[in-house]
């Protein structure tokens, strides 16, 4: 067999879960497996294989059967980071990118201190330091998601631009502490409760706690807009993801609030984001 007809049979076992996916899946399973990367797998791909890797079998298992491939192969590619990942935390998301995008875009060539708000994996928090001259605050209420977060840290060479802490958003003494940031960006729980139970297998896998957002998926940006102002510097800004179907919602919050909210898409044309300047620069 040859590393493109391997390639092409984790293709076909995997075409039932991952769908248009499959080719990308059976490709990044290939370079797991035998630790080439993408070119030289490419490069390789009329060679003879030696032998078929005995992990084989139990990744298209456990794919087959909803697991995600990130927690499988135990690491994700995001915003040009390689981020270790487990059960503890949602698995980055390419459509997240977006978020980053538009902080660097806020951010510039500035010195800033950057809040993220239900930090996870870390994913946005080290892709911002990683591309900016900002330090960055994560945190979350999960101590396994923070673990997460602190090993990527430490993986991505940012352990001195990034910490992480643990807290709760939604607490009553969350915002007294007087601290204050250029931006603060968020990608919390935004799925209505009822909505649950019809998610696919996969995403099942992932922690309930970063999914559920309440009856209406709003809990979170209500609390935001009623406290993170108070915690932004002159001309600061927040820049949250949201829910495809929540940009009506979210522009009437921040109506009710007297804060401007501009919507923008990911790379699907889908809404993703928003960015509220809570004040005049």
């Amino acid at each position: 067999m040859t590393y493109f007809q391997f390639k092409k049979y984790i293709k076909e076992a995997l075409s039932g879960v991952a769908g248009e996916y499959a080719a990308y899946e059976a490709e990044k399973i290939v370079c797991h497996l035998t630790g080439f990367g993408r070119t030289a797998l490419s490069l390789r791909s009329r060679e003879e294989m030696h032998e078929i890797p005995t992990e084989t079998e139990n990744i298209i298992a456990r794919r087959q059967n909803g697991e995600p491939l990130a927690y499988i192969l135990g690491n994700v590619d995001f915003f040009g980071l390689n981020l270790y990942v487990n059960a503890s935390c949602l698995t980055p998301r390419a459509d997240t990118e977006v978020i980053v995008e538009r902080a660097l875009e806020f951010l510039g060539e500035r010195n800033a201190r950057v809040l993220d708000i239900c930090t996870g994996s870390g994913c946005i928090a080290l892709a911002i330091a990683a591309n900016s001259h900002a330090e960055v605050l994560g945190i979350d209420i999960s101590a396994e998601a923070l673990a997460v977060a602190n090993k990527n840290a430490e993986k991505c060479a940012l352990s001195e631009k990034v910490r992480f802490e643990q807290r709760d958003a939604l607490a009553a003494d969350f915002a007294s502490g007087g601290e204050k940031y250029d931006l603060i960006v968020s990608n919390p729980p935004y799925i209505p409760t009822a909505d649950i139970a019809a998610l696919s297998a996969e995403v099942h896998r992932e922690p309930m706690l970063a999914l559920d957002g309440g009856a209406d998926g709003l809990v979170f940006y209500r609390r935001f807009l009623a406290v993170l102002p108070a915690m932004l510097k002159d001309g600061g800004a927040m820049i949250f993801e949201i829910g495809y179907d929540q940009e009506a919602a979210l522009r009437s919050l921040c109506e009710k609030a007297a804060l401007p909210c501009e919507i923008f898409r990911d790379y699907g044309g889908n809404v993703r984001g928003a960015v509220i300047k809570v004040k005049a620069e």
